[in-house]
C-alpha cells in the first residue's frame, strides 16, 4: 500500500497544482521581448545550485488516487518531514519521517501513530525531490530547453523531456523504484526551475494500468532545514 501511495504522491500526486500562497504556483508566463523575466543558463544555475540542507514545502495534485498531497520536508540531506495525504473520500494518511524511523497515522480507525522503520522513501531519499532532474533533462540537448517563464514573479526556466526508466534511475531512487513495481516504463517531465537551480513547479504525464495520469506538483516557502521529531500521543 505504502509503494502506491509513494506513486500516486510523485510520480502522479499523487505524488500532483500550486501551493496556497506560495511563491512557485501553477501560474506561467512565457517571456517575450521587453518586459520578459531575467534569463539565466539553466546549466549554470543547476551547477551552482546550492548543497547545503533545506527545507521546502510541497503540494500536490491528481494521479492515481486522485488526492492532495501536502508536505514540508528537507531536502540535501537525510530526508525527514511531513506529509499528508487527503483522499477523495475525505480521510486523512499522515506520515511524520524522522531521523530513525517513520510514523503513520490514519491507517485505521483507532486514530493512533503506528511506528515503522525507514524505508522506501526514506532510505532512497524523497520522491518529492527533483534535484537530479534537471541535469537528466539538460542532457537531453536543446530540445528540452524550452525557455524563461515566470511563476507568481519568479523567473524560472522551462525544461521538458521525456524519461526512461534508466534516466528515471539516474534522476531518482525513490521515484525509480516507485515507477517499476507500478509497471512504469517512463514519463514525460516538464519542470521550472529558477535561477538558484531550485525545482518551483513540475509536471509529469505516465500511464499507470492502462490510464493517463497527470501529475502537478509546487514548491515553495524555502528555508533552513527543520527538524522533525516524533508525533505526540498514543503510538503502538
Amino acid at each position: 500500500m505504502r509503494r502506491n501511495l509513494l506513486l500516486a504522491a510523485a510520480l502522479t500526486a499523487a505524488a500532483l497544482t500550486a501551493l496556497t500562497g506560495c511563491d512557485g504556483g501553477d501560474r506561467a508566463t512565457a517571456s517575450a521581448g521587453t518586459g520578459g523575466p531575467a534569463a539565466f543558463d539553466p546549466a549554470e544555475a543547476v551547477a551552482k545550485a546550492g548543497k547545503e540542507p533545506y527545507a521546502v514545502s510541497v503540494r500536490g495534485t491528481g494521479g492515481v488516487g486522485d488526492g492532495v498531497i501536502t508536505a514540508r520536508q528537507n531536502l540535501n540531506t537525510v530526508y525527514t518531514g511531513h506529509r499528508e495525504i487527503k483522499r477523495p473520500d475525505g480521510t486523512t494518511l499522515e506520515f511524520v519521517t524522522t531521523a530513525d524511523a517513520e510514523y503513520v497515522r490514519g491507517h485505521d480507525a483507532t486514530g493512533s501513530w503506528l511506528r515503522t522503520r525507514r524505508s522506501g522513501e526514506g532510505s532512497e531519499g524523497s520522491v518529492f525531490d527533483f534535484g537530479g532532474y534537471a541535469s537528466v533533462l539538460l542532457a537531453e540537448g536543446p530540445a528540452a530547453r524550452k525557455g524563461m517563464e515566470t511563476r507568481d514573479g519568479v523567473p524560472v526556466f522551462h525544461l521538458a523531456g521525456h524519461l526512461d526508466q534508466d534516466q528515471l534511475a539516474r534522476a531518482s531512487g525513490a521515484t525509480s523504484s516507485a515507477a517499476k513495481l507500478q509497471g512504469v516504463t517512463g514519463l514525460d517531465l516538464d519542470q521550472w526551475i529558477d535561477a538558484q537551480g531550485r525545482t518551483r513547479y513540475v509536471e509529469e504525464r505516465l500511464t499507470v494500468d492502462g490510464k493517463p495520469v497527470v501529475a502537478k506538483i509546487a514548491f515553495s516557502d524555502f528555508g533552513p532545514a527543520e527538524i522533525f521529531a516524533a508525533p505526540t500521543g498514543t503510538i503502538v
